[in-house]
């Protein structure tokens, strides 16, 4: 077995469909990565995490949650999670059942007769584990009349936990997610959204409560959600999962140096080529800090795997070099990447490269590559977030080629009726929960301005329309010299 299909091996083992950003089952500590940046997101004190699709908000949900993955990560990354003297909760998340907080359909139920604050106040109360008098062991019905019902006994209660925690000197942080599945319209969303950030800026009055909530971009730009008064004191210490290009492949390389067997051999490369030597506890391989930063051994190393140019000959230093262009071809409008995209492009190039190449990823698997992380970034917003995206994007499939100028959207849409059409849809709420296009009343220009707030198109200095390519190759678009859209 070559070097190369060893490499390859570590990769595809390390990487798979869904990555440590995905609401996946827990992985093992040793795949874990987190960036410098999101110190500020594991912060006790930071309320609320902004994050796009796929940047791993789910995943801090888990593994805050996680003493294990928590003692690993205050080993293999000091200073960036904060002080263990806290314990975290997890209340409503991606969940079909109500264990820890009222389940969509059990919120359903108790939205006909109490407030969304009463709710989230008697989850606060079973997470923080009240005594009695609160209905320790009652249904959420249950516990929800009698928070509604006993307001002073409520605050009494919460008084005493708070303290109890200060003389142990210990914190509670209570862990929300995925808001967006509160419920099946986004007219009840929006209320039970509002209260649990109104209740996250109440518990901060307290000295050993705390929330830490989740949350997507377009959630918090929404004035209904966010627009309460003094929401300006909880969003002031608002954190966000972004991702930097070293960061990833920090993230990738972290992952394939903890493969089986291959990642010994994966460890020896990266000595190696970088001189850098790897440390261990507990059959765990650490990356080592050089490597989580610095670009330029990043690069050398990247180049060990994939090669150094996107095409073969002299002519292929014109494509670009692959650490470079696989980043730069997965980045979106609003300049962030997904760790699931690229993931995602990353494991499919180590798949689908030729057993007899030379390098453990071929330039055409990479580009095959961000085929399939499109495919994938276009079937979470168009189909799990936004439907109406799909619907406006479907007349353009395989007749649009950017950059280009708004009037081709107009008329290309004006042909298919899509705007009238999608009016009607949503008139009749066939497209659910998700968010409709919040200018759809301004017509191409409206629609072209949500698509635009969403990340999904730019528009260049000279106001021609681009699509970044990790949703236009999905979306079937075309563009002169770029890599081939899905059919």
């Amino acid at each position: 077995m070559t070097e190369a299909t060893q490499l390859r091996a570590a990769l595809i083992e390390s990487l798979p469909a869904v990555d440590q950003a995905g609401a996946s089952d827990v992985r093992e500590p040793a795949f874990t990565f987190v960036p410098p940046s999101h110190a500020k997101a594991l912060d006790i004190d930071s309320s609320v995490v902004e994050g796009i699709r796929g940047s791993g908000k789910s995943f801090w949900w888990q593994h805050l949650a996680s003493d294990e993955h928590r003692r690993y990560i205050e080993t293999a990354f000091p200073g960036v999670m904060p002080s263990s003297a806290f314990d975290a909760v997890q209340a409503f998340g991606a969940q079909s059942v109500s264990e820890h907080a009222p389940s969509q359909d059990v919120l359903a139920a108790l939205l006909k007769t109490y407030s969304a604050r009463a709710i989230w106040r008697a989850v606060l109360a079973h997470s923080a584990n009240f005594g009695a008098p609160f209905p320790v062991s009652a249904r959420w019905t249950e516990r929800v009349k009698w928070v509604a019902e006993q307001p002073e006994a409520f605050d009494e209660l919460l008084r005493a936990k708070d303290a109890e925690l200060a003389s142990k000197g210990r914190t509670l942080v209570v862990l929300f997610d995925a808001l967006d599945r509160l419920a099946d319209d986004w007219a009840t969303i929006r209320p039970l959204a509002r209260a649990l950030l109104q209740l996250a800026l109440d518990v901060r009055s307290t000295q050993r409560i705390r929330f830490k909530i989740f949350l997507r971009p377009d959630m918090l730009q929404d004035k209904e959600i966010t627009g309460f008064p003094d929401a300006s004191k909880l969003l002031a210490r608002k954190a966000e999962l972004r991702w930097q290009r070293a960061d990833l492949y920090a993230l990738i390389f972290q992952c394939a140096s903890n493969a089986g067997q291959a990642g010994a051999v994966f460890r020896q490369a990266v000595t190696e080529v970088t001189g850098q030597v790897f440390t261990s506890l507990d059959k765990t391989w650490f990356l080592p800090r050089a490597l989580r930063s610095d670009e330029k051994l990043q690069e050398r190393l990247f180049e060990r795997l994939a090669g150094s140019a996107m095409a073969s000959g002299p002519s292929g230093y014109k494509r670009g070099k692959p650490y470079t262009w696989l980043v730069n071809h997965l980045v979106d409008g609003l300049g962030q990447v997904s760790p699931r995209s690229y993931c995602e492009a990353v494991r499919h190039a180590a798949q689908h490269t030729p057993e007899d190449s030379h390098t453990a990823l071929h330039f055409r698997a990479i580009q095959a590559g961000v085929q399939a992380a499109s495919r994938l970034r276009v079937s979470e917003v168009s189909t799990e977030d936004y439907p109406w995206i799909e619907f406006v994007m479907q007349p353009l499939r395989g007749k649009l080629t950017v950059p280009c100028v708004e009037e081709e959207f107009d008329r290309l849409w004006s042909e298919s009726k899509t705007i009238e059409q999608l009016k009607g849809h949503l008139a009749q709420s066939s497209l659910g929960v998700k968010l409709p296009p919040q200018g759809l009343g301004l017509g191409t220009v409206g629609v072209l301005n949500d698509l635009q707030t969403l990340g999904l198109i730019e528009r260049l200095r000279d106001q021609r329309i681009q699509m970044p390519d990790v949703y236009r190759i999905g979306f079937g678009l075309g563009r002169r010299g770029g890599v081939k859209p899905l059919k």
